[in-house]
């Protein structure tokens, strides 16, 4: 742990530390930092989740072990600077379902705002406040669905389970990202997720392999949450299989069935030897469903103990 902390940008080295000194002064935890927040948010952030609420970079991700409060360090951050006139914030799921699931982002709002000023819009899923800002809660279920926000002027987007995305619907929303001239806000592109999922490779390199100023990443563990049962939720874990089990109890990134070749275990040459016997596999990952994985083909030969790989082939059709 300490050679990969090493590794890591000066800033990024901060948030280890402030995440770790925050969880040794736990009883310390104040309320939700931000000015808008604080009548809104009935639950005081976790260490993660503090460190999460205090980047000022314009892209962060939060997550990693599940139970880790994910969705709650979301909420928390879309919420504070709904005190500013005008200042709209968009929540997405990869599908309506997700999004209304018992316990998911929506109906942990309505949990948090029920009671409070702000009013709620069934029809466009959106909460209004007194300021005049908006907390809209959406989803991508296709590529195409992002142009449903092709014309929006917004001021935080976040992305909640951002591993199911495709990275192409990360970026279009983040360019949706404005302010007028003169508005007291950042703009922020949020994400939070477990390791796993079909962008577990782009979320992973884009944030965990080599986290920068810019896109920093806050690890967060099942003990950051105090809102939920421990032992029962590490018993209901521990029946999965090895590989999710490490993603989603040890939020390892590393552990994952598409990360299990390295690219550096690899030696290029000019070419395999002339008498080798080259062999095609496909794994047709066949579905109906545009989420499925992608179907894989490689062409390898075996010779004198070296495995040759000419080429692969990767995609959906």
């Amino acid at each position: 742990m300490t050679s990969q902390i090493a590794l890591l940008p000066p800033s990024q080295q901060i948030i280890t530390r402030k995440v770790n000194a925050l969880r040794a002064a736990q009883p310390a935890r104040e309320s939700v930092s931000g000015n808008g927040a604080g009548g809104y948010v009935p639950q005081a952030p976790s260490p993660a989740q503090a460190a999460f609420l205090a980047l000022d970079a314009r892209e962060a991700l939060y997550g990693g072990a599940a139970g880790g409060g994910k969705s709650s360090a979301l909420l928390m951050a879309a919420l504070q600077h709904v005190h500013v006139p005008g200042y709209a914030a968009l929540l997405l799921r990869r599908t309506y379902a997700d999004l209304s699931l018992p316990g998911a982002l929506m109906d942990r709002a309505v949990d948090w705002l029920r009671g409070t000023d702000a009013r709620w819009n069934a029809q466009t899923k959106t909460w209004h406040f007194p300021s005049g800002a908006t907390l809209t809660f959406g989803y991508l279920e296709s590529d195409n669905d992002r142009y449903r926000y092709q014309g929006s002027e917004l001021q935080f987007v976040g992305f909640d389970e951002v591993t199911q995305f495709t990275e192409t619907q990360y970026t279009y929303l983040a360019s949706r990202l404005r302010r007028p001239e003169g508005m007291p806000v950042p703009l922020r592109l949020r994400a939070a997720s477990n390791p796993g999922g079909v962008g577990h490779q782009w979320v992973y390199e884009r944030f965990v392999a080599q986290p920068t100023d810019a896109r920093p990443y806050v690890p967060a563990r099942l003990e950051d949450n105090p809102h939920l049962d421990h032992a029962s939720y590490r018993e209901s874990l521990s029946l999965l299989d090895s590989v999710t089990r490490a993603q989603l109890l040890d939020g390892d990134w590393t552990v994952t069935r598409g990360l299990l070749f390295q690219r550096q275990w690899f030696q290029v040459v000019e070419a395999a030897p002339a008498d080798v016997q080259w062999v095609r596999y496909w794994d047709l990952a066949a579905s109906t469903k545009t989420s499925a994985d992608y179907t894989a083909c490689a062409a390898v030969a075996l010779h004198e103990g070296t495995l040759y790989v000419r080429d692969m082939i990767r995609g959906r059709w």
